[in-house]
């Protein structure tokens, strides 16, 4: 017999790891001294603690091992194994997502931190499939919350990979508040996807310009655009629209991210 001290320098373990395995009935010691309580392993018990690290190692949580420890037949431990290796793939897959999304933001912030034109521009969008929902109440944060949240939803579902989304602004009710009113969200839907209550907005030339500061300051922008295009001798002809990725970026002055803004003109 082995006694804890000795069995945990084999492994090159503490004897405080033996002594939780043991209170968790994974490794029981062969025997145990009543009078001093001293701990003893038999030598069968270095090839459970063998297996027991190995899967340790391998992810295996303590009440898989301990499952897993316990006699059973060939067809039980294929079982038992499989299903492991199911529930690996789906967390890999989880972490590929998870990297997905980190390098998104990684790439907003590297665009945002390059010196993007940020000179208004005047440019023709083709037209656009787009899904939109209505926002009763255009300031309230809550609700334009809760339908991002549905749109994500509805986007996964359809397996759309690269998610913008669609702001719709209608200017003839913008009276220059500095929070911008959101009148509809939407999310641009790819030619090859077909969705009842799609709809499209039409190719049209616009005054654009890429805000990429927190979204607190964007009533800036706006006012940048409005003045550009009266100085320019452009009137304004329908809702800004503006696009954006659903990546979202903790600024000095609040959250932020790269948005463009496109207001519909046409030449006085």
């Amino acid at each position: 017999r082995y006694r804890i001290m000795e069995l945990a320098n084999i492994f090159k373990i503490s004897k405080q790891t033996l002594i939780f395995y043991h209170k968790k009935d994974i490794l029981v010691p062969d025997y145990i001294d009543e009078n001093n309580g001293y701990r003893y392993y038999s030598s069968s018990q270095i090839w459970d603690l063998f297996m027991i690290l190995l899967l340790k190692e391998a992810g295996f949580s303590l009440e898989e091992i301990k499952k897993y420890s316990k006699p059973k037949s060939l067809e039980e431990n294929i079982d038992f194994l499989e299903e492991k290796i199911e529930d690996i793939d789906k967390k890999i897959e989880e972490l590929k997502n998870s990297k997905n999304k980190i390098n998104d933001k990684l790439v907003t912030l590297k665009n945002l931190s390059e010196n993007i034109d940020e000179k208004i521009v005047i440019k023709k969008i083709d037209k656009l499939k787009v899904y939109l929902l209505k926002n009763e109440d255009p300031f309230d944060d809550v609700e334009i919350a809760m339908n991002y949240e549905k749109l994500k939803k509805l986007a996964n579902k359809m397996k759309i990979k690269e998610l913008l989304y669609v702001s719709i602004v209608d200017l003839k009710k913008y009276k220059g508040e500095k929070t911008i009113p959101l009148n509809r969200l939407g999310i641009i839907i790819p030619e090859n996807i077909s969705l009842d209550g799609e709809e499209w907005i039409e190719k049209r030339e616009y005054a654009s310009l890429k805000h990429k500061t927190s979204y607190n300051t964007l009533y800036v922008t706006y006012e940048n655009i409005f003045n550009y295009v009266k100085k320019a001798g452009y009137d304004i002809i329908g809702d800004s629209i503006e696009i954006g990725s659903e990546v979202i970026i903790p600024m000095e002055n609040g959250v932020g991210g790269l948005l463009e803004i496109n207001i519909p003109i046409k030449k006085k």
